[in-house]
């Protein structure tokens, strides 16, 4: 099956130079096939938009489960999913964001909420990230075209061409797109606090599991963190 986007489209928003793509040897513990071919072919984006890859991918010096993902996994004694296939792809504002490298699941670890799926496949997180940049004119100021800004049309549409993409996904309520669509919404303004979302370099913090974040706890999907 064809990913859901491909080299060309990527190239389209992020440019040729700021695509990590990883050699077939780097690649070798990756059993998902998909997952495997996606970034060995097409990529993600360095540190660009929404995205920040996480280093070792950038130098292909990958590292799949191990002692610091079942510290995670111990942290979560009741949550459903398998971290020892687990690889760091990157992070998405303060959030980290992860592959299982056998189902090719993505799922997301915010510091102060619960692992959750975040898309169904690696091809479609990338689909979600060039959806963004696509609308990014329309909802960032800084980049808004002649016409304006339409923040609320850009997050219906967006909202709209994720669920189609990956209903799955966007049934749970607190999955960190939501966050992010909250971001589009209010011109790249935080409701609550005001501050500017620099969604680029810099916001996510390397680590095994990753990333900080402010959500909060949820108990949708069993992932409680342990006493």
């Amino acid at each position: 099956m064809s990913p859901l986007i491909d080299r060309v489209a990527m190239e389209s928003v992020f440019g040729p130079e700021e695509l990590v793509t990883v050699d077939d040897a780097a690649l070798a513990g990756v059993a998902h096939e998909p997952t495997r071919v996606f970034l060995r072919d097409v990529g993600l984006p360095d540190r660009i938009g929404w995205f920040e890859a996480e280093q070792r991918l950038i130098d292909g010096d990958l590292r799949i489960g191990g002692e610091a993902w079942q510290a995670v996994s111990e942290k979560y004694p009741s949550c459903p999913f398998d971290m020892s296939s687990w690889l760091s792809l990157g992070g998405i504002g303060m959030d980290d964001v992860v592959v299982d490298t056998r189902a090719g699941a993505v799922y997301c670890i915010p510091e102060d909420g619960r692992p959750h799926l975040l898309n169904s496949a690696v091809d479609v997180l990338a689909f979600f990230l060039h959806a963004l940049e696509e609308e990014r004119p329309h909802y960032d100021p800084e980049a808004a075209a002649d016409e304006g800004v339409d923040p609320e049309g850009a997050r219906d549409r967006l909202l709209a061409r994720m669920r189609r993409a990956d209903a799955a996904a966007m049934e749970d309520e607190d999955s960190a797109w939501y966050s992010v669509l909250r971001y589009v919404r209010n011109l790249m303004q935080d409701q609550r606090t005001g501050p500017h979302l620099s969604a680029g370099p810099g916001l996510h913090r390397p680590g095994p599991g990753g990333g900080t974040a402010s959500r909060r706890p949820s108990t949708t999907d069993g992932c409680r963190a342990g006493s």
